[in-house]
């Protein structure tokens, strides 16, 4: 989740290997040591009476390095992704709030209420309230189905949010959920539990609440409190469905490829004729049968290497691009090089050679999807079908007209014709006439009816 939503740089890193590890060095590691671990910027906390004997202190002078900025990669909140089945997953990011904490624990309870003990949809369904730095946290909420009633669990689940949307909180669920909040201050040494968050709260610049004034702010949260916080937490959500879409609970699909590509040279897919590999100057990009996937050289997050020529780079947007020379046409060194001379140098992640099996190969190579035009012959063959079909629809109501002539003739000759005999077939002939207009029509065009 973190990966859809801040692409991979700052908080969507949480997503990734730490690939920066691989280059560490003494002397980068010694700096960071300096530069980090100052006495502006590290909190030391203690339960006991006094500092203990022999404990040094002292630290060098830095500056306080703030939380990360925040990046984006969701260009249109409320969105989805298409995950792994059995998984309804929600994040979304919200101001820190007392409000917002009751309600995460008042959304928790009906996520369990509704898809457990009254759907039996899931066996696990809770939610979590996180902060993220000085002014916002990220909600996250969950529920588990079996594959046979995961869209059950998934409809389920964007009820209850719709309910909360919509301010239908009973005032029984709110005092349920301020009474856990507010039990967390009936523990032994409360100032030594409180120490930690304390802690946490003043390197992230957050304020401080006393336990007094935090109890205040939880009697003071209302029902319209929380269909607020209900409204913000839904309008700037990412949603993870197990299979089919979620646009019909209004939400917006994220982005699936880049909204730009590259020039450059073209080497087809050796395994699928859908798909082509642009190695540029400025960038490489993936150009699959749905759009392009792109990562540009200036915007890249990290690339590693391998001996064999397999270079993987990925965007800082999130978007990735597998270089992989022995599943593309004619990627020989010299094009490879272009990309070891473009991306940046602390972006490169040397990685270890590869045995001869773990290289991949090509698997039987998929031919192209036939195109959407009808060739000549088809329609010249279709033209001749229904050419067919009218001449067989005339022979029809040649003989169909001959019957109801014959008992027109018949009636006439009688002493006292009764007509209305001769209305059962009229019908039938009026009905079987316009039949063959139409194939006429169709005959004469011959429309192609395929998608």
């Amino acid at each position: 989740m973190p990966l859809w939503r801040y692409g991979a740089q700052g908080y969507g890193l949480a997503s990734y290997d730490e690939l920066g590890t691989r280059s560490l060095t003494a002397d980068r590691v010694r700096h960071w040591a300096e530069t980090r671990f100052t006495r502006d910027n590290a909190v030391l906390w203690l339960t006991g009476d006094h500092v203990p004997e022999g404990l040094d202190l002292t630290l060098p002078a830095g500056r306080r390095f703030p939380a990360p900025a925040a990046t984006g990669a969701l260009p249109v909140t409320p969105a989805y992704i298409r995950g792994d089945d059995g998984h309804v997953v929600f994040t979304s990011v919200l101001r820190r709030s007392t409000a917002a904490a009751v309600f995460t624990e008042v959304l928790g309870r009906a996520l369990f209420q509704d898809l457990r003990q009254k759907g039996g949809y899931s066996y696990s369904a809770e939610s979590d309230y996180t902060p993220r730095d000085a002014d916002l946290a990220t909600l996250t909420a969950y529920a588990d189905a079996l594959p046979q009633k995961q869209d059950a669990a998934l409809g389920g689940f964007v009820d209850v949010f719709a309910r909360l949307r919509a301010g239908r909180v009973e005032q029984a669920e709110l005092d349920s959920a301020r009474g856990k909040l507010l039990k967390r201050y009936d523990v032994p040494d409360l100032g030594a539990a409180l120490l930690p968050s304390y802690a946490h709260s003043l390197l992230l610049g957050h304020r401080l609440l006393t336990p007094e004034r935090h109890r205040a702010e939880l009697e003071a949260v209302t029902v319209k409190d929380l269909r607020e916080v209900a409204r913000e937490t839904w309008d700037g959500g990412l949603l993870q469905v197990p299979a089919r879409g979620a646009e019909w609970a209004g939400l917006t699909p994220a982005p699936q490829y880049s909204p730009t590509g590259v020039s450059g040279t073209l080497h087809p897919s050796l395994e699928d004729d859908d798909v082509t590999l642009v190695i540029g100057d400025t960038g490489v990009a993936l150009s699959l049968p749905g759009g392009l996937v792109t990562v540009r050289y200036d915007a890249c997050a990290a690339m590693t290497t391998r001996p064999d020529g397999a270079r993987y780079l990925t965007g800082l947007d999130g978007f990735r691009v597998a270089v992989e020379p022995t599943l593309y046409g004619d990627v020989s060194p010299e094009r490879i090089a272009v990309l070891d001379a473009a991306v940046p140098a602390e972006a490169v992640v040397p990685l270890r050679a590869r045995k001869e099996e773990e290289i991949p190969r090509p698997r039987e190579r998929r031919p192209a999807a036939p195109t959407a035009e009808t060739p000549k012959e088809a329609k010249e063959e279709r033209a001749w079908t229904w050419s067919l079909g009218l001449l067989l629809m005339l022979g029809v109501d040649v003989v169909f007209g001959a019957g109801v002539l014959l008992t027109a003739v018949h009636l006439a000759e009688s002493a006292a014709p009764r007509w209305n005999r001769l209305l059962p077939a009229v019908v039938p002939g009026i009905l079987l006439m316009r039949i063959t207009y139409r194939t006429y029509l169709s005959a004469k065009g011959a429309p192609d009816r395929r998608p």
